[in-house]
């Protein structure tokens, strides 16, 4: 937890203090239709955008919803697939009616996957009355 609170309090800083940058930085778009939990913040369901909080740190990503009612900064690990021509989506692990962001896909095989949260783990470890169901939806590329 405190090492994410550093990441974010960095991230914050350096985005104030970061040059503007010359080229646009990739940012993708996604409608999710349920509540869910990214990292450790609650999002309502709503339009979000994802894209890196650094334009140098691919791992460290900002969510936000497009009307402004939520945004978070999440730690994620770099994962490959081995299908390069899978499109770009999120996937998320819901149990029962809680839902968590599990993984961001960006296409062409690469990905990010977020670290389980505790309150995943303790949702995930209550199998005998909460079954995993895997959700893909698809994320567009916005200019």
């Amino acid at each position: 937890m405190k090492k994410q609170i550093l990441a974010v309090a960095a991230a914050l800083v350096f985005t104030a203090l970061a040059p503007a940058q010359s080229h646009a930085q990739q940012v993708t778009q996604a409608k999710v239709p349920f509540a869910f939990q990214a990292g450790n913040t609650m999002m309502p369901a709503g339009e979000y955008q994802i894209q890196r909080a650094l334009p140098e740190v691919r791992t460290l990503q900002l969510i936000r919803g497009t009307d402004s009612s939520a945004s978070t900064f999440v730690l994620t690990n770099v994962v490959e697939s081995r299908d390069k021509n899978a499109g770009s989506k999120l996937i998320f692990h819901c149990y029962s009616n809680e839902c968590f962001l599990s993984e961001i896909w960006v296409g062409s095989g690469q990905g990010l996957k977020l670290e389980q949260s505790r309150r995943e783990k303790e949702v995930s470890l209550a199998q005998t009355e909460n079954e995993l169901a895997v959700v893909s939806l698809p994320l567009t590329v916005t200019p």
